[in-house]
This record gives structure tokens, C-alpha cells and sequence, in this order.
């Protein structure tokens, strides 16, 4: 992947976030997600304990790499590709809200961004990530997105970022207070790492040095699990009408329940204890494709 020139002031401050910075902040993304898959997949305890969310995110975002990127694509169209190939290829709960999470990014982001073009990004991302989950929880990724809102866009693009980072790490140990499996676990949300990890990355992307994220890993119990025993994903092509009424359904069938993509392509997920009925109640609605299901703990 090249990188393009990153276009700066006379004091060498970054002026506008450009598709070379983006491409830059997610490549740091997948290897920092590498580096640290096992401490992730340590940590993964809410809200099914499969240790799966470090590998499900690396997946994800190297789904969404996997297309034609280069940095004389405008930042939108940059990130509208990644958005929309790491929702066709999202893996698990936490996939599914990343994905989603860099579709509602990509949505608004014009070809290069002022400090203000991103932070109303973020604010789209975390509407559209929380929108995905049919019944979010506090303590989550979607709690550590919800953070960097709190940053204001500041003199420069530097310690705007800067103040993301603090932002995220602080909203990320705040989880381990929100949940009582967090809690009983002594972690801080894996998924909220994910997300602390892709706000590492964009600053590092600009030139901000700061202390690498400290992951400590499990040290308390993991409360026993007695929830649903498969989680299930497919894929659809459908309008939102189809896509409300596939929603309706799965509330009745399980739980987790996330929708990845946009119109007319989703991505389905949920936890459930009956995947053959979950499978054939959505079929009546409409054609499913790539049909994946897991049983927790195989």
C-alpha cells in the first residue's frame, strides 16, 4: 500500500485527515489487533465468554482491508469501501458492531476531513453502531465509542486526537465497573479495547506519541454462562421494511442481536438456542446466504 503526501502547515501540524492517514491508522489497527488477539480473546467474558472477540475483530477489519485501497481515493469513498467489505465480512457480535461502527464513519466523511468533519464522523459512527445492537448494554465498545464525543475539536489535529486517546482509555476502565461479569472477572470490556485501539491508531497515524495501551489480562473468575448456546450470522439483500421486520422476529428467537451493512445488504447476527428455527423464520421473509453457526464452547 503506498502512502500519499500528508499535507501539513508551515509548523508541520497535520491540516486535514486524508485517505493516506486513514489507510495508515488502519493498517496500525489490523497489526495492533494481531499483536494483541490472545490478551482480547483473554478478556472476552460479556456477553457470551467464547474469547473469540480479538480474532472476530482482526477478521473484520482485515475483511475491510481486503479491497482496491489506495490514498488518491477521496477519504469518504476510502472509508465508505472499508465500511462496507468489513460488514460483509464480520465475524461475531464484536465485528458486527466495528463493521458498523466504520460504516456510519464513512457516511458522512468528506474527501479529506477538518477536525470538525471527524468529530461529527464519530458522533454518526456511534449513533450507527448503537442502532446496529437491538438491545445495547453499558460497559460495552458501544460505552468507549460513545467517549470520544466527549473530546472537542481543539488548535490542532495532534492534541485533538490526543485528547480522544484520553477520552477512550479512561471511558475503557470504566467498564469494568458497568458490568457485573467485567466485575466479577477483574477485565475491562474486550470490545472496548478494540475501539481504544482503533482511536491508538488514528492518532498514531498523525504523528501523536503517547504510551502504548496496557491490556492487563484476566484475573478473577468468569461467572458461569447460562445463556444462549449458538450464535448465528447470515447474510441478506433486502429493503428496510424486510430488514424491521427480520429485527422483529429475532427478538423473539434470541439475543446479541446486531445488523451490520446497508441498504440493501446486512449482516445478521444473534445468540440463540435454536438456530434451525431462527434460520427458518427469517427464511420466510426473505433469502439467506452464507449461513454460520457456532456452538459456544465446541
Amino acid at each position: 500500500m503506498g502512502v500519499a503526501k500528508i499535507r501539513t502547515n508551515e509548523q508541520g501540524a497535520t491540516q486535514f485527515l486524508e485517505t493516506a492517514h486513514f489507510l495508515e491508522a488502519l493498517a496500525n489497527f489490523a497489526n495492533l489487533l494481531e499483536k494483541h488477539e490472545q490478551v482480547i480473546n483473554d478478556l472476552n467474558v460479556y456477553p457470551v465468554p467464547d474469547s473469540d472477540t480479538g480474532t472476530n475483530s482482526l477478521l473484520t477489519i482485515r475483511a475491510g482491508l481486503a479491497g482496491q485501497l489506495t490514498p488518491e481515493l477521496g477519504l469518504g469513498d476510502a472509508a465508505g469501501q472499508v465500511g462496507a467489505l468489513a460488514s460483509a465480512g464480520a465475524m461475531g457480535n464484536s465485528g458486527v458492531i466495528l463493521a458498523q461502527y466504520l460504516v456510519g464513519l464513512a457516511s458522512v466523511l468528506p474527501d479529506k476531513a477538518t477536525q470538525q468533519d471527524w468529530a461529527s464522523a464519530l458522533k454518526v459512527a456511534s449513533q450507527v453502531a448503537r442502532a446496529a445492537v437491538l438491545s445495547p448494554e453499558e460497559g460495552t465498545m458501544l460505552t468507549v465509542a460513545q467517549a470520544a464525543l466527549v473530546a472537542l475539536p481543539s488548535e490542532s489535529f495532534e492534541s485533538y486526537f490526543r485528547q480522544i486517546q484520553i477520552e477512550v482509555r479512561a471511558s475503557l476502565v470504566s467498564t469494568q465497573e458497568m458490568l457485573p461479569a467485567l466485575k466479577l472477572a477483574e477485565v475491562v470490556d474486550a470490545g472496548g479495547v478494540v475501539i481504544t485501539l482503533l482511536h491508538d491508531s488514528f492518532a498514531q497515524a498523525i504523528g501523536v506519541i503517547t504510551d502504548p495501551l496496557e491490556i492487563l489480562p484476566r484475573s478473577g473468575l468468569v461467572e458461569k454462562y447460562d445463556g444462549s448456546k449458538f450464535e448465528v450470522m447470515f447474510s441478506v439483500s433486502c429493503n428496510l421494511e424486510t430488514k424491521e421486520s427480520l429485527e422483529k422476529i429475532l427478538l423473539t428467537l434470541g439475543d446479541s442481536i446486531a445488523l451490520a451493512g446497508t441498504q440493501p445488504n446486512f449482516t445478521v447476527h444473534v445468540h440463540s438456542n435454536d438456530p434451525s428455527g431462527v434460520i427458518e423464520a427469517c427464511e420466510r421473509l426473505v433469502e439467506l446466504s452464507d449461513i454460520r453457526i457456532i456452538e459456544f464452547g465446541s
